[in-house]
């Protein structure tokens, strides 16, 4: 399935209800990367595919977003509702009770998109045919941290992988 051509960082607008936890409401905001402090995401990939027999799921992995964190992202908090966009990437609008969505990106790429709030972290899952991505957001008010886990049975153990975020001045 192609369905990795997602960023780890995909990030621009987090929407959740305004019964958010104040640590919640600490993630809302606009972030730029910080390579120094973030994992080298791409060598996570690569480093998990190394001899994976299904080859096109490793050039999926390889080539995919995730393989390069956004840049810039956005992120805030309203409704009941969890947003994310970063870069160029299409936005990411869903529910924090988990109840998944349809996402499509740019490529034709369909995943099914879920958020939940739990405490003070937000949860992304994005689900495909052969993997699943989940992507949990956590911020101090000045830096936000995205913890990546990639789990497949097509791989021996998940990938993971941390990108950090600067809050934009």
């Amino acid at each position: 399935m192609r369905h990795w051509a997602l960023s780890a960082a995909i990030g621009a607008a987090i929407l959740i209800s305004s019964s958010a936890s104040p640590a919640q409401g600490l993630v809302s905001g606009s972030y730029i990367l910080d390579e120094e402090r973030s994992d080298d995401v791409s060598q996570a990939i690569q480093s998990a595919v190394v001899g994976l027999s299904n080859r096109p799921f490793a050039q999926r992995l390889r080539k995919s977003a995730g393989a390069t964190p956004g840049y810039a992202i956005r992120i805030s908090i309203a409704a009941g509702r969890f947003s994310i966009n970063n870069d160029a990437k299409p936005l990411i609008r869903v529910w924090t009770n988990g109840e998944p969505i349809k996402w499509k990106l740019e490529d034709g790429q369909v995943f099914d998109v879920s958020a939940k709030a739990n405490g003070d972290a937000i949860s992304l899952t994005l689900r495909g045919a052969d993997s699943e991505r989940t992507i949990v957001y956590r911020s101090d008010g000045q830096q936000l941290v995205a913890e990546t886990i990639i789990t497949s049975p097509l791989l021996s153990t998940p990938i993971r992988y941390k990108v950090v975020y600067n809050r934009a001045r």
